[in-house]
């Protein structure tokens, strides 16, 4: 774990906070939260109605955030998914794309909507359709704008859901405009927001927002206990492991499927890489003296560590896993690994 040149990094992220603001999928907002409104007019229910519908999930995603919330919801329900995407992708430098994004927010209210290279020909085949972006300066992501000013006539007597990821600000302006942009559909009256603080709970957030809008599988049956078993694969070897049952462990198993580098460090005494955002390890046990085989979080950097070697007793260490058997002999080599993780 890189430990050293703590108070240059540390003078480095306060000046970097201060001028980035925050690194979500969206723009820093300045305006404070806002509460969601609840529609009081004629095109809104409150709930999606008849279990075992049949459901598109569309998203805009600049960075990975909305995405997975997206592919959750998909998951859970057995539906179809659908990413929005730009005519012309967003410039990586994110001050560009800020300034692009205030742009087209200007152009929209003029509008003039940017054009986008999604499109679907007919909804009929789905009874609620999830539509979910990020909140880029209090206002629903561009993208989306474009798609559904583009198909609102195909959306006219749709059962629409929206969901939206955030820094800081609310969701009822988004809310004000799809219904704007969309007058003949039927906007389920609860959206989910998720902010840059609550997006650690991501799993347990969409799962009862899903529950209280009465979306479901077709046959839910019996509800599945989530597997803490994954597969960690090494070029032709894949290994196993077992994820302990808490907050960073569950957060860990929802970021998957994951492709990441692990990093020789200390003559291979362990293997690290940095989860961008880190995971959560609020209210979690510290404290552990890890054996080879061990993944550990080292909570002061957010870094995973995967323990090839024994090493001392470490009151900043998290332990939210372990690698079955002899399987940590694939990854004691001197060298970086790619490796890819997913869930059995």
């Amino acid at each position: 774990m890189k430990r050293f040149m703590l108070i240059p990094f540390l003078l480095f992220a306060c000046f970097s906070i201060a001028a980035c603001g925050d690194s979500e999928d969206v723009p820093p907002i300045p305006n404070p939260m806002e509460t969601p409104q609840q529609p009081d007019d004629d095109n809104s229910d409150t709930s999606v109605s008849d279990r075992g519908g049949r459901y598109l999930v569309l998203y805009v995603s600049r960075t990975s955030n909305t995405e997975r919330v997206a592919q959750l919801i998909q998951k859970t329900l057995d539906g179809d998914i659908l990413e929005v995407e730009p005519e012309t992708p967003y410039e990586d430098n994110y001050n560009a794309m800020l300034e692009r994004a205030q742009a087209e927010l200007e152009a929209i209210r003029r509008g003039d909507y940017p054009p986008v290279k999604t499109s679907v020909e007919s909804f009929d085949d789905y009874d609620v359709i999830f539509v979910g972006y990020p909140i880029w300066y209090g206002s629903m992501a561009t993208p989306m704008h474009s798609f559904l000013h583009a198909h609102a006539a195909k959306l006219a007597g749709k059962r629409v859901a929206l969901f939206a990821t955030s820094g800081s600000s609310g969701i009822s302006t988004s809310v004000d405009e799809a219904r704007a942009l969309c007058p003949d559909a039927t906007l389920i009256s609860q959206p989910l927001l998720l902010t840059s603080s609550s997006l650690s709970q991501m799993e347990s957030r969409v799962w009862a927002w899903l529950e209280s809008i009465g979306a479901g599988r077709e046959e839910p049956g019996t509800p599945e206990t989530t597997s803490m078993k994954i597969d960690i694969t090494a070029g032709d070897r894949t290994i196993t492991a077992t994820i302990e049952e808490n907050a960073a462990g569950r957060d860990f198993l929802s970021r998957l499927p994951l492709e990441v580098t692990l990093e020789d460090y200390n003559n291979t005494t362990e293997k690290i890489f940095y989860p961008s955002p880190a995971f959560s390890v609020e209210g979690v046990t510290r404290g552990c003296a890890p054996a080879p085989g061990d993944i550990t979080i080292y909570a002061p950097w957010g870094n995973v560590a995967i323990f090839c070697k024994s090493w001392p007793y470490s009151k900043e260490l998290i332990k939210i896993g372990r690698i079955d058997g002899n399987g940590i002999e694939a990854l004691n080599v001197r060298e970086d690994i790619r490796v890819k993780i997913k869930k059995q």
